[in-house]
């Protein structure tokens, strides 16, 4: 396929709503209490099926399309927040943000609006990369988010770093230090310190890629939170995540 070609079927998959969401349940290590979901694209291909992520997202962004996919996946996760308010199971979203985002004009302007529509913009999470967040503006624009009632959780610490500085309720240990609790005792005391460095500030902390029960019994060693992995359950569509809560 030309790369105007590959262009056009990425653009028709946004357009044409070929994408689909899914979400990954985020449970309460207490009593593994749902909390909240992670909202993850999937591409619902005409001759492939279902595609994860990682084999369209980075296509997506060489053809300048990535803007066009955040906004999509915004608008749907939002959507889906006011038909669980609607049907009485009101449930937290989470979306991944680029730093772009932030300095985007349209982007702001786009989520206010979808927000004022929506309403609820406390079951938004606004997931952004930890070492990405750099700028006086990046932190400033997480403090409007904020401001407006969004949640901001920082994704993606592996090591224990300096939060004070960041406007976040939420802290997400990411897979790298995750994949490795099971076996090495340093990576379990990065964990604690993250979620004691996070504790301290008020902030909850989210244990990502949590995959099999011996990471599971480390995870909880470590003081978090909350955990999400497939020792949990995998990103399901809407129809069978709706399941899975009910099963529960």
């Amino acid at each position: 396929m030309s790369a105007d070609g590959g262009r056009f079927a990425l653009g028709r998959a946004i357009v044409e709503n070929e994408l689909v969401l899914h979400y990954q349940p985020i449970v309460r290590v207490s009593d593994r209490a749902l909390v909240a979901v992670e909202a993850l694209v999937r591409w619902r291909h005409p001759e492939r099926g279902i595609l994860p992520p990682s084999e369209f997202v980075p296509a997506i962004e060489r053809a300048g399309l990535a803007r066009e996919l955040t906004l999509w996946v915004l608008r749907e996760a939002i959507l889906q927040t006011a038909v669980w308010r609607r049907d009485g199971e009101p449930l937290v979203v989470g979306v991944n943000l680029s730093p772009e985002n932030l300095r985007d004009a349209h982007f702001r302007r786009f989520l206010d609006i979808t927000l004022r529509a929506v309403g609820a913009p406390d079951l938004l999470i606004a997931e952004l990369p930890a070492a990405t967040l750099t700028s006086p503006e990046q932190l400033e624009s997480l403090q409007r988010m904020r401001d407006k009632r969004i949640r901001v959780a920082i994704d993606d610490l592996v090591a224990p770093a300096n939060l004070d500085d960041v406007p976040a309720d939420l802290v997400k240990i990411g897979r790298a230090l995750t994949a490795r609790l099971a076996f090495d005792d340093r990576a379990v005391q990065d964990a604690r310190a993250i979620t004691a460095a996070a504790h301290a500030l008020g902030r909850t902390v989210t244990v990502v890629g949590v995959e099999d029960d011996l990471a599971w019994r480390r995870v909880q060693d470590s003081g978090c939170d909350q955990v999400q992995g497939f020792v949990i359950s995998p990103a399901l569509s809407t129809a069978d995540l709706d399941a899975w809560r009910h099963r529960r």
